[in-house]
């Protein structure tokens, strides 16, 4: 595994075709999106991580290369970036939709805690990706805060609140970055979608 801090992009003229598939991971602040990075990249600290909601201001990008495929996950600023002013609120949301309107990124990973409920913000990401054709994944994140029970209830009310909203991702998974549940397939995931791709 081959890992690299690869850019950082805060206008949207620093936007072009970098010559790899892209993965973007988008959520609300605080749902442990920068240690999900850490964690597929198998990187401790590669991502900063904050208790500070909208901690990610621009968009990071980190190259991963894996069994001859490579592929860039970006990282996208967090819901909790409205909290800002308005000016820098308009110049993240021009920049996100630039991002987001791109060819090369091949696959979004939307994150949620999956203790928490969806907000309207994301069911409306997601509905724009859908109705756009994009390919898209939810993942719960933070599952080693529920037991084994409360996992398996919890999955169920989350997929049955994702379809009585018309949404259909290509793929509903539940992880702990923490105790690397489920991010050796999350990461096979994500390098499939290089391969397509490539």
């Amino acid at each position: 595994m081959n890992v690299q801090h690869f850019g950082t992009i805060a206008r949207r003229n620093q936007l072009k075709d970098f010559g790899y598939a892209e993965v973007a991971l988008v959520g609300r602040s605080n749902c442990g999106k920068s240690t999900l990075l850490n964690a597929l990249l198998a990187q401790k600290k590669l991502a900063r991580t904050s208790a500070m909601p909208g901690r990610t201001q621009m968009i990071y990008l980190y190259l991963f290369r894996q069994q001859q495929r490579a592929v860039l996950l970006a990282d996208l600023p967090g819901y909790g970036y409205t909290k800002a002013a308005g000016s820098k609120t308009q110049h993240w949301q021009e920049l996100m939709e630039a991002y987001c309107s791109r060819s090369q990124v091949s696959c979004f990973l939307c994150l949620l805690d999956i203790r928490r409920s969806f907000r309207q913000e994301e069911l409306g990401f997601m509905r724009h990706l859908q109705s756009g054709g994009a390919d898209y994944m939810v993942v719960f994140t933070k599952q080693d805060k529920l037991t084994n029970n409360q996992l398996k209830v919890t999955l169920d009310r989350q997929k049955k609140a994702l379809l009585a909203e018309g949404l259909n991702p290509g793929r509903i998974c539940s992880i702990s970055a923490l105790r690397r549940l489920g991010v050796a397939e999350l990461r096979q995931a994500i390098m499939e979608h290089a391969a397509c791709d490539g």
